[in-house]
């Protein structure tokens, strides 16, 4: 059985099974709010946690495809769900990206994709009035910055290796730092596109109120989100470790998906 798992894990067909897979899940569990409603009838799904595990588990080409289809099928049985509208699943997706990339040869789009999104927040009509709400962005940024210093990249990307003998605490660790990248590059891009989408709908001064409202709010609920996200990668981990089911996934059949060796980190 486990010859045959080996086999089938390497198979083409295989990281393409479990997108389809992972994108159901995501449609489920995208469908749970997670979050109080929010003005206009809208509200943040479940799905912020769900998708960095799914990034996680899929990497950062497979993980944003799921993901992105589950939330667009989200979004069409519960258009509620859509506070940006077309443009939420953007935001999820940037989650998902971050948290398969950052232990790949990528992870340097990952700060990119930060600033880029803090000078699209602060060039909108939100961004102007509440600048101070990028302060959590920017500690994320920064965070992700650590996977490019030698010895520390190395401490937070290796216990992600499934070798054994790892600490428990510093693999839980490793992750979290991770996770609460992704959950803020979610929310950075979110409010990068609802800087310059919401304030037509709702009128700026609603918007402009509910942003500064939220100022400390939301950062509290990404450390709530990553801390959760953790705990099941990590368990996730325990069981991954102990089975041949190719996840995370690195490759497809015979080709590497840009997964970094032991030299590179």
């Amino acid at each position: 059985m486990v010859k045959k798992m080996s086999g089938f894990t390497r198979s083409i067909a295989y990281p393409w099974a479990l997108t389809g897979i992972f994108a159901a899940v995501h449609l489920v569990i995208t469908l749970i709010p997670f979050n109080l409603s929010v003005g206009g009838g809208g509200e943040i799904s479940f799905g912020l946690v769900s998708a960095p595990i799914i990034g996680f588990l899929l990497g950062p080409i497979f993980g944003v495809i799921a993901v992105m289809a589950g939330s667009l099928l989200a979004m069409t049985i519960n258009p509620l769900i859509a506070l940006l509208g077309p443009f939420t699943a953007l935001a999820t997706a940037a989650g998902a990206f971050a948290a398969g990339a950052m232990r790949t040869r990528i992870r340097i789009s990952v700060p990119v994709i930060f600033v880029m999104a803090m000078i699209v927040y602060l060039a909108s009509p939100v961004g102007i009035a509440v600048p101070v709400f990028i302060w959590f962005h920017l500690f994320a940024f920064f965070l992700s910055l650590l996977y490019f210093i030698p010895k520390l990249s190395t401490s937070l990307i290796s216990p992600l290796n499934l070798k054994p003998g790892v600490q428990r605490t510093r693999v839980f660790a490793s992750i979290w730092v991770f996770c609460l990248v992704a959950v803020t590059l979610d929310q950075a891009v979110g409010s990068a596109i609802g800087g310059w989408y919401l304030p037509p709908f709702f009128g700026l001064a609603t918007i402009v109120g509910f942003f500064q409202s939220a100022v400390l709010l939301y950062a509290f609920e990404r450390i709530v989100a990553s801390l959760i996200i953790a705990v099941v990668i990590s368990a996730l981990l325990e069981v991954l470790s102990k089975a041949d089911y190719g996840l995370p996934l690195t490759r497809i059949g015979g080709f590497e998906l840009l997964e970094l060796q032991d030299e590179e980190i």
